[in-house]
């Protein structure tokens, strides 16, 4: 249901949440029969969640059959993607700030509300990469004060 909310497919959110948890690799038939679809919308669902790179294709040796996995590096990188459109906010929001008149104050507010917004997350998130080796490293952990 997060999935959906986040606005994709209820299957998809069912074939991420199926394939996280899975103990192997599954395949098409798989995934198909386990979670009630049928074929096609397992391969729809499947070809979806691999444009958007949280599904990976295993191909093993010997079998004819591809097996699928949830690709959980995908959602590292897409969180660090939108830390980085966080600074594009930033530069467009200067942007506006540089063209509308001064005599236009509520532009100029809401525009200056949001750049203050984004200037502290982008200084929040700077060191985002950093922090999260550390914690993978158990160099801090959930008790350890945020900075």
């Amino acid at each position: 249901m997060l999935m959906e909310s986040s606005g994709a497919s209820k299957t998809l959110g069912r074939t991420f949440g199926y394939l996280l948890l899975a103990n192997q690799p599954k395949t098409l038939d798989e995934i198909a029969t386990d979670l009630m679809f049928s074929k096609a919308t397992a391969s729809l669902t499947i070809r979806q969640g691999l444009l958007m790179h949280i599904f990976e294709k295993l191909s093993i040796p010997g079998e004819r059959k591809a097996r699928y996995l949830a690709n959980t590096q995908s959602w590292i990188k897409a969180s660090l993607e939108k830390a980085g459109a966080m600074q594009l906010w930033a530069q467009v929001i200067d942007l506006g700030l540089s063209t509308v008149p001064a005599q236009n104050r509520e532009s100029r507010e809401n525009l200056t509300v949001l750049k203050d917004y984004f200037s502290f997350i982008n200084w929040y998130l700077a060191d985002l990469t950093v922090q999260y080796e550390r914690w993978t490293k158990g160099a801090i952990d959930e008790a350890s004060e945020k900075p």
